[in-house]
C-alpha cells in the first residue's frame, strides 16, 4: 500500500528553480510532486536514498533533472530540499544550510 504525504516545506526551493525552468521542466517536476503526495513515485520514478540521512531522498524525474526530498514518515510530510539538474555533489544542496537552500 502507497503511503500518502504531504508537502510541508520546499516550496520556496520550487519556486526559485521555476523561475527559469522551461515549462516542460515544470510541468514534469509537479508531475513527480503529485506523485510523491499520493505515494506512487516510488513505483514510478528511480529514486536514490541518502546513506548520510536516510530519510533523504533523490528522485530522477527526467535525465538530469533531480529532485531531492526529505520524507517524514511519522508525520506523513515531505519536503523539497532541493530541484535542478544533476551534478557532482548534488547532494549538497540537500543539506540545510548549503549553496542552494
Amino acid at each position: 500500500m502507497a503511503m500518502r504525504l504531504q508537502l510541508t516545506a520546499g516550496v520556496q526551493v520550487l519556486e526559485d528553480w521555476a523561475e527559469s525552468a522551461t515549462q516542460a521542466e515544470r510541468n514534469v517536476v509537479y508531475e513527480a510532486l503529485f506523485a510523491v503526495g499520493d505515494g506512487s513515485a516510488f513505483l514510478v520514478y528511480d529514486i536514490f536514498g541518502d546513506p548520510h540521512d536516510p530519510g533523504n531522498f533523490m528522485i530522477m524525474v527526467k535525465p538530469g533533472l533531480v529532485l531531492i526530498i526529505m520524507v517524514q514518515r511519522a508525520e506523513s510530510a515531505f519536503e523539497i530540499r532541493y530541484v535542478g539538474r544533476l551534478q557532482d555533489g548534488v547532494d549538497a544542496p540537500a543539506r540545510p544550510g548549503s549553496p542552494g537552500q
